[in-house]
């Protein structure tokens, strides 16, 4: 599904920005610069985070916008934590992608991008897709017109535990056993580029693993 959106009001500078999220249970990419009225994104539900896919809704968005792929300065990525599998396939692709075209790579947690897609005052916690009957959880302070501020490390929490704490802000698809949601005026990713436009300091373009990939053994079930 490709929308046109209004999250990303704020100057960009004249440069385009793309932004790619793939480690959650939905996978979604967004256009956004100064020659464009609106944000736009492509939003898929399935749960395979291929590369194919994300390049597949970045190069529609381009289209879309009358562009080329090198008008795309700035590739903004969620690095993790979340699906082991979504993280790498995020991060491969837009390093790919800023072979390809010279855009500069910028990296946030993916948990800090959760919390952005909230509406301020107030305090939330994010949550990202964890082992199985876990999420990775985090507190955020939120306040308009500035970047949400964490209250507290990073925290496997398990689903069936979740409603205790709240309001959580976390990708509609992921189950939270019923917990209260907070509102959430902006997409994912939208709230990668807000934290860009807020002039939020970049992290490596690295995996953040909370804990190590799972490891199948041979005489591992499948």
């Amino acid at each position: 599904m490709k929308e046109k959106r209004a999250g990303v009001p704020e100057s960009v500078g004249g440069e385009t920005y793309l932004s790619l999220v793939t480690c959650g249970p939905q996978l979604e990419v967004a256009l956004y610069g100064d020659t464009q009225r609106t944000t736009s994104l492509v939003r898929l539900g399935g749960v395979a985070p291929r590369s194919t896919l994300v390049l597949a809704a970045a190069d529609l968005l381009i289209e879309d916008a009358g562009l080329t792929p090198e008008a795309v300065s700035r590739i903004v990525v969620s690095r993790g934590p979340g699906s082991f599998t979504g993280i790498r396939a995020g991060l491969a692709t837009a390093a790919g992608l800023a072979a390809a075209t010279g855009a500069q790579i910028q990296a946030y947690d993916s948990l800090l991008m959760m919390a952005a897609r909230c509406g301020g005052p107030g305090t939330v916690w994010s949550a990202q897709p964890g082992r199985r009957g876990e999420v990775y959880a985090r507190s955020y302070e939120i306040e308009e017109d500035r970047a949400p501020h964490a209250l507290g490390g990073i925290e496997i929490v398990a689903v069936d535990r979740a409603a205790e704490r709240g309001p959580w802000v976390a990708a509609e698809a992921l189950d939270l056993g019923g917990a209260e949601r907070a509102p959430t005026p902006r997409s994912s990713a939208e709230a990668l580029l807000r934290l860009v436009m807020l002039g939020v300091t970049a992290d490596p373009a690295e995996p953040l693993y909370v804990e190590g990939p799972p490891i199948h053994r041979p005489d591992d079930g499948p």
